[in-house]
């Protein structure tokens, strides 16, 4: 197997677009980087496409400011992707599907913290709650709103507080994406955004429900209006990852039809 390393985005594009465009489920974190580089939203770190036999098997991501992403990479490839990326920049998080992150992590340096370990889903037969209350999409007036929603959201995720989580949910608010409101007598009451389609596939969440409003159904509810949004905007699949921490949002994503399609995890060293 042989690991290339590309400078320049459109040679990426050129090298490996094809093959992440074959499974744009599994691979929609990687399109949806890449699509914001093309547009001039983020700035590469890594790019790898790796060949056997002259056949293209797999690619690794980075951007700036995120982690290392090994969705499209096979496990089998993670001795020669550790020794390419231990010739780059350091890092210290990995994400993906476990499998290819645990590959990957073990063989780059001991110790780590699994921040999360999230399922992906994808949406089949949309079923829509019978909940009280209105969708409607968010517009510039509801920016500051969406933004502290954000943070929140982040704080309580990924256990952070202060700067740093308003630096990892700014890192995401400028992403192409599309947000959708849950009224209830015209009072905001939960959020969910959507990534614009990349590959035919959106992209759900966050979505997020302020305490207060909780345990009323309005993020089952937000999350199936912000579906049918995807779906408007062109995306031919709806995905979205779910903390296996929170049964209950597992439960109520399920509820509404997304359906398993396989276990994913993220790794920190400090």
């Amino acid at each position: 197997m042989e690991a290339l390393v590309h400078k320049d985005i459109h040679d990426f594009v050129a090298t490996a677009g094809a093959f992440l465009d074959a499974d744009p489920v599994n691979h929609s974190v990687h399109l949806t980087a890449v699509d914001a580089v093309l547009r001039g939203d983020r700035q590469p770190v890594t790019l790898i496409s790796l060949h056997d036999n002259g056949t293209i098997v797999g690619a690794v991501t980075r951007m700036e400011g995120r982690p290392v992403h090994v969705a499209a990479m096979p496990p089998a490839a993670a001795p020669i992707v550790a020794d390419v990326l231990r010739d780059g920049p350091d890092f210290t998080e990995i994400t993906g599907p476990l499998d290819r992150v645990e590959a990957l992590r073990t063989l780059w340096r001991d110790g780590g913290t699994e921040i999360y370990r999230l399922r992906l889903y994808r949406l089949g037969d949309l079923v829509t709650p019978d909940v009280p209350g209105e969708a409607r999409l968010a517009t510039p007036d509801d920016d500051d709103l969406i933004t502290r929603w954000w943070i929140a959201f982040v704080s309580e995720l990924d256990s952070l507080h202060g700067e740093e989580a308003e630096r990892r949910a700014m890192d995401s608010r400028g992403m192409s994406a599309g947000h959708i409101l849950w009224l209830v007598d015209g009072e905001p009451v939960s959020w969910a955004g959507s990534t614009t389609p990349v590959g035919g596939v959106s992209r759900v969440g966050p979505v997020y429900t302020p305490p207060e409003h909780r345990r009323h159904g309005y993020g089952a509810a937000v999350t199936a209006a912000v579906s049918r949004w995807a779906y408007e905007a062109g995306a031919e699949h709806v995905v979205l990852t779910a903390d296996l921490a929170n049964p209950t949002s597992n439960s109520v994503y399920q509820g509404i039809g997304f359906r398993p399609v396989s276990d994913w995890t993220e790794f920190r060293w400090d």
